[in-house]
């Protein structure tokens, strides 16, 4: 699987790879400069709250020297990014939402799908 990993310099500059980002929870550690016990718990909290689906956003890979791991999508990279509170984390959001501000006047088209249940709290 090829996979690209998003970095954020000391500066705040965001370097985004051409090809589709995936990335581990140690590398998200390192891009937003947080414990790794907080990425586990912007994930778990995420899932939790069927904001994503692991269905959706998570991959398991197996190297060739049978070194094994979980990367993530970008996704969920964005969605992490926006449960955090450093430096890196919000040069990222700035830099995401520059992203889709650049269109100016020109329409974006985001379609979501929800299924009947994600949507919905417990007791609704």
């Amino acid at each position: 699987m090829e996979r690209g990993i998003i970095t954020i310099s000391e500066n705040g500059a965001v370097t985004i790879p051409t090809v589709p980002v995936w990335m581990t929870q140690q590398e998200m550690s390192d891009a937003f400069n947080v414990f790794g016990c907080d990425i586990r718990r912007a994930i778990r909290a995420i899932y939790k709250n069927m904001e994503l689906l692991e269905s959706d956003t998570i991959r398991y890979v197996r190297q060739d020297n049978g070194i094994s791991y979980d990367v993530y999508s970008l996704e969920m990279v964005i969605a992490v990014a926006f449960k955090l509170r450093t430096k890196e984390s919000m040069a990222f959001r700035r830099f995401v939402m520059g992203r889709l501000n650049a269109n100016g006047s020109k329409p974006i088209n985001l379609f979501f799908s929800l299924s009947p249940s994600r949507g919905k709290r417990a007791g609704n």
